[in-house]
């Protein structure tokens, strides 16, 4: 199997991953989905790279992806306000 015939499920995997591991946050869920679409990229052969990020992109992928910025009273890992984080980290 090619890249390009496995980068379906490979980016369905991804999805499912980001998805599972993110605890319902969407700044989580986007912070690992975007890091998985790059890593996905950055193991696609040189011929078929111009293809695979078209493909993550349609899915979307966005090369220039820059992480949440928090706002006061928010976690930096989620987004959630402080008194309603699941993290763990806040007091």
């Amino acid at each position: 199997m090619t890249f390009l015939e496995s980068l379906p499920g490979l980016i369905e995997d991804a999805e499912k991953r980001a998805g599972s591991g993110c605890g319902q946050s969407d700044v989580l869920y986007e912070k690992f989905v975007q890091d998985a679409y790059a890593a996905i990229l950055g193991r696609a052969p040189e011929g078929d790279r111009d293809k695979a990020e078209q493909l993550l992109k349609s899915r979307g992928f966005d090369p220039e992806f820059v992480p949440y910025e928090a706002q006061e009273g928010e976690c930096d890992l989620t987004g959630i306000e402080i008194d309603c984080c699941p993290c763990g980290r806040h007091e």
